[in-house]
């Protein structure tokens, strides 16, 4: 089971790419890059994904509606003017695309351009004179009260009331500082008004170097999104920040930066990273150059973050020069050698749980990590195989698997995890456009971990986190506890190279493509639907329109037949534990509060309006304050486990004082955790 799995792509795609004709790499201008990345993407939108779509003029109607809200959103900045012109081509987006025709894209992103320094002008003016906090006017927030500006001057109006917002609300937060409270508050609107016009030109100079290439994505995922929510273009830049964030291990120095006035300050060092282990760079740190052995040295003052970051990572054992500014003025160079650093945040930990002398563990996994680029990277069944390895030396009676906020990643991967629980046997169906089927299995007939198990979910556990704990359900081999049904999204995508020659996603970056959805062993698909926990429990995010249900364009549920498979031959009576499960939470008193919270901070996201009068704007935020402090018992709540890290962990913490900090507030976030608690209970029962 520690040996390394290879990810193989199936050899359907491959057999597309000889099949049907592509572009290959240009050498011309950046539009011809461009429609190049388009018909590529038309292409294998056209062959590849798992439901085609007629491209005509009601899908160009909601193209056209869907890239106005990522371009802006806010309605912020673009003129009603703008949009009625704009919106002439509304039935015209389908051909655009069809015929990679790029006048649509550019003549909205300069008029866009051209209004965000329209704004900034607005910006600086207005912030120049002070704000009158008596009169009573609001600022509008709603998606169905905010219309574009009819003309420039209606436009300055708005953003005049967005500027007055922002510079109340520091005013506010002036006040309740304590060494603030008997200023006038003339002079607090001075002082606050500077904060607002720093924080805004600072805002503007990073619009100023946006590139026109970055709101390509934009344009381009109006028309992938709309053959599902998850099929999306990724440019070089996007794929090699997708590829850090799922694996959990980037190449680089061992810092974390922030955008500090145009300056890439040092915010912390990773313990055990070059930078830490050189000793030369400390928190507050500012990197104005930075040298590639053997190039000469490049200023990032002023450059977008992101930018300046790519010159400061680079492979492993690679050196980079930086050009600090200290905080005392002075200059410096500092030369590090580059190296992997793990982000210890996404990867598979462990903790003991002890109640009334019985100890329990329970595994926590953010994502189903892996590595792309490197077949010695880390993968969670790996992790997650030592880490119930360990937890069995310490006797535990029972394992909680939480799969909280894991929104899914490798499919390979949940297979691999799903047999450390059960003998060999199907984990989940998959089918493609053609009906062709798949059944993923577990062929090895070993247990690693034959307990009582439970697996927690809620809302936002989506894709491979659905198919473990559907398996785990469909087995009868776990209690699955949670809020009413997971996130629904059944679908499975593969990454395409736009570069059809090389496959090389470097060039062109690559295309996320939907190109299967997955089943469960008893047919049933999870798409829309998710997986319903056997113990369901209210919790804050239970009537949250945040599912993959309210995706317009999302596909469809459906089901198949099952396939043959063994249940769980030490099963539990589930309707036992679900009785004894409400018994226990019935009329409890918390519960109910969530749920009633729950409710409240639903009904705020239907607010529209503020007002910007401060006497009102004080009064609506003291009685939402007042209204907030009856759910203020729900983090506080302190149930009676004791909560620590296993024994074969201890050792590390000794030395590494981050990541001590990070388990402490870890251990307190669980002892305080409601359904963590009832979770121990239902160990007990299927004890």
């Amino acid at each position: 089971m520690l040996m390394k799995k290879t990810f193989v792509l199936l050899s359907f795609l491959s057999m597309c790419f000889l099949a049907f004709c592509f572009c290959t790499p240009g050498n011309s201008n950046d539009d011809d890059k461009i429609k190049t990345i388009i018909k590529n993407i038309r292409n294998t939108l056209t062959y590849m994904h798992y439901r085609p779509q007629i491209i005509n003029d009601s899908f160009s109607e909601d193209v056209f509606k869907m890239y106005f809200e990522k371009i802006d959103g806010n309605k912020r900045y673009l003129l009603q003017s703008d949009y009625d012109l704009f919106k002439k081509d509304i039935h015209n987006l389908d051909d655009y695309f069809n015929n990679q025709d790029l006048g649509f894209f550019h003549s909205t992103i300069d008029t866009l351009f051209k209004r965000y320094d329209e704004a900034r002008i607005y910006s600086e003016e207005i912030l120049k004179k002070p704000f009158d906090f008596s009169k009573d006017e609001d600022f509008l927030i709603g998606d169905d009260v905010v219309q574009y500006a009819k003309t420039k001057e209606e436009a300055k109006e708005l953003w005049r009331k967005y500027l007055k917002y922002s510079t109340l609300s520091e005013v506010v937060r002036l006040q309740e500082d304590s060494t603030k409270t008997n200023k006038p508050i003339a002079e607090l609107e001075k002082e606050a008004r500077e904060t607002v016009s720093d924080n805004m030109s600072d805002f503007f100079r990073r619009q100023a170097r946006l590139k026109k290439e970055r709101f390509l994505t934009h344009y381009i995922n109006s028309f992938t999104e709309k053959y599902d929510p998850h099929t999306s273009y990724f440019s070089p830049d996007d794929k090699d920040d997708f590829d850090v964030n799922i694996s959990g291990q980037l190449e680089g120095i061992g810092a974390r930066l922030q955008d500090k006035k145009g300056y890439a300050t040092i915010m912390e060092l990773v313990i055990g990273g070059p930078a830490w282990k050189d000793g030369q760079l400390e928190v507050g740190d500012q990197i104005t150059h930075v040298k590639q052995k053997g190039e000469a040295p490049v200023n990032i003052v002023g450059m977008l973050l992101d930018e300046a970051i790519r010159h400061i990572r680079g492979k492993k054992g690679t050196e980079v020069v930086l050009t600090i500014k200290k905080k005392d003025g002075s200059i410096k160079d500092i030369k590090l050698v580059r190296d992997v650093i793990e982000q210890d945040e996404v990867f598979a930990r462990s903790a003991i749980i002890q109640d009334n002398g019985d100890k329990y563990g329970i595994i926590y996994l953010p994502e189903f990590y892996t590595n792309f680029n490197d077949r010695n990277g880390r993968d969670p069944s790996d992790d997650i195989t030592k880490e119930i390895i360990e937890l069995k030396k310490e006797n535990i009676k029972g394992l909680i698997f939480d799969l909280r906020y894991n929104g899914g990643g490798s499919l390979e991967e949940v297979v691999e995890i799903a047999g450390l629980f059960i003998p060999k046997g199907p984990i989940v169906q998959v089918r493609r456009s053609d009906g062709q089927m798949k059944i993923h299995e577990d062929k090895d007939p070993a247990i690693l971990y034959d307990g009582p198990l439970v697996i927690m979910v809620n809302e936002l556990s989506a894709s491979a986190s659905e198919i473990l704990a559907a398996a785990m359900q469909d087995y009868g081999r776990a209690v699955i506890v949670g809020s009413n049904k997971t996130f629904g999204k059944g679908t499975v995508q593969t990454f395409i190279p736009l570069d059809q020659k090389t496959f090389n996603p470097d060039e062109f970056g690559s295309l996320k493509l939907t190109i299967q959805k997955f089943y469960r062993v008893n047919g049933g698909s999870t798409q829309l639907r998710g997986v319903t926990p056997d113990v369901v429990m209210t919790d804050l995010l239970t009537y949250s329109d945040i599912s993959e249900s309210n995706s317009h364009d999302a596909l469809p549920w459906d089901q198949i037949k099952a396939v043959q498979f063994e249940p769980w031959k030490n099963a539990f009576d589930l309707n036992k534990v679900k009785s004894n499960s409400a018994s226990r939470v019935k009329n409890n008193s918390h519960l109910m509060l969530i749920d009633k919270a729950a409710r409240y901070y639903q009904d705020l996201d239907k607010i529209d309006r503020i007002s910007l009068n401060v006497d009102k704007f004080k009064a609506d935020r003291l009685l939402r304050e007042q209204q907030s402090k009856m759910f203020d018992s729900i983090d506080v709540y302190k149930s009676r486990l004791k909560v620590s890290s296993p024994a074969f962990e201890l050792p590390k913490l000794k030395n590494d004082t981050i990541l001590r900090d990070r388990r402490k507030e870890w251990h307190k976030n669980l002892s305080n955790d409601f359904y963590l608690e009832e979770s121990v209970n239902i160990l007990k029962d299927i004890s």
